[in-house]
């Protein structure tokens, strides 16, 4: 595997892959994690060089982090596309590697015109994401990304993890072979707890109030603004964001003057089952441009600990249309801040409501995105190759 990013990184794409590696490690395939070393968000840890954990073997190398201009991710991503073809080069076995940053499949895709084999998976497209966001123009750059995207999937296998995302994918490859497979959880170490068995609860007063969370990277791809405006209508309940991202500084900055808006940085893995209890209702939010180029890595932890979700998402929307289908959370319109305060005092008011969402939300992360069998379903994808 080649990771950007691997425990104790703090990254989620991390800790979903280290879940896998783990488990295709149990199911007999010999694991090899190529990464660099915990960096992301500078977030720091200290990590070994070379270890073994999970009869998973990790190697980790020094890697800049890549910084907010333009000119450090590109120097950022070069780094990691250039050690990453020399460390491939010189290990056996065929690659599994994400599509972030979009330059690594070029990894892939150089090694098999020497016979490699490769799984390329897309967490989110590129550079549709990007100009869909707006923070790309049209023009060399974003021709170049599309070029390496096309090579990448032209060659080896690929991944995406909604339907959605495959017919994208494959309206820019038409050669590409693209399987479906969520992400995944590990529903035995995120089980439902009761928020006063929370020590986060406890220890930070979140035990008396309805409590609301965003937990993970407030990054662009998340529309937060009408939920922190909604906090003012809210008088009763209170919002923690536990994290940090592009988005934090501004939404700090737009909370100011609301007391019940709170905020907390990233917790360690080991505790992510504790904290994803301190809550009521758990929120995933997703921008309009974004349907069908990305999806929330977050919601399956959600799911996993039997918390209703609020998807601040277009009708409509894959995420929108996957939370109404398991019945686990209400959709609201993430730039509507009155209708996103009505479906919360909605939700506090109706506890019999939220107890049946959470129920169906434990069902959903057990019955649908169980980690053992998104590793076998990768088992197979890897046997066939």
């Amino acid at each position: 595997m080649l990771l950007p990013h691997y425990p104790p990184d703090v990254a989620a794409d991390g800790q979903v892959f280290a879940l896998l590696a783990r488990e295709l490690a149990k199911l007999g395939h010999p694991v090899r994690v190529l990464t660099w070393r915990p960096r992301y968000q500078g977030v720091t840890a200290a990590a070994p060089g070379r270890e073994v954990t999970d009869a998973v073997e990790v190697r980790r190398i020094w890697a800049p982090r890549a910084g907010k201009s333009l000119l450090g991710r590109a120097f950022a991503a070069w780094w990691l596309t250039t050690t990453a073809f020399w460390r491939a080069l010189f290990s056996g076995g065929v690659l599994l590697m994400p599509s972030s940053p979009p330059t690594l499949g070029l990894v892939g895709w150089w090694l098999s015109w020497g016979g490699r084999r490769y799984v390329y998976v897309l967490h989110d497209l590129h550079p549709e994401l990007g100009l869909a966001l707006g923070r790309m123009k049209p023009g060399l750059l974003a021709g170049l990304l599309r070029f390496i995207q096309r090579r990448s999937l032209a060659r080896g296998r690929a991944v995406t993890l909604t339907e959605g995302m495959r017919e994208r994918a494959q309206a820019l490859q038409h050669k590409a072979a693209v399987e479906v497979i969520p992400n995944w959880v590990d529903t035995a170490a995120i089980m439902p707890l009761a928020k006063a068995d929370s020590a986060f609860a406890r220890e930070h007063g979140l035990l008396e109030p309805f409590v609301i969370q965003y937990s993970g990277n407030l990054g662009l791809l998340h529309p937060l603004e009408g939920l922190t405006r909604a906090m003012g209508e809210l008088p009763e309940a209170v919002l923690t964001y536990i994290g940090r991202g592009a988005k934090l500084e501004p939404t700090r900055k737009l909370a100011e003057g609301l007391p019940n808006v709170r905020f907390f940085d990233y917790r360690p893995l080991s505790e992510l089952p504790d904290s994803l209890a301190a809550c009521d209702l758990a929120v995933v939010a997703l921008e309009p441009a974004a349907d069908k180029l990305a999806m929330p890595s977050k919601l399956q932890g959600i799911l996993a600990a039997g918390r209703p979700v609020l998807a601040l998402a277009p009708a409509g929307s894959e995420l929108a249309r996957l939370v109404e289908g398991l019945q686990c959370g209400v959709v609201v319109d993430a730039g509507n801040p009155a209708a996103v305060a009505a479906a919360i005092r909605a939700l506090i008011s109706d506890p019999e409501r939220r107890a049946k969402l959470a129920e169906n939300a434990r069902k959903a992360a057990e019955n649908n995105f169980d980690l053992h069998g998104a590793a076998e379903r990768y088992s197979r994808l890897l046997n066939d190759l």
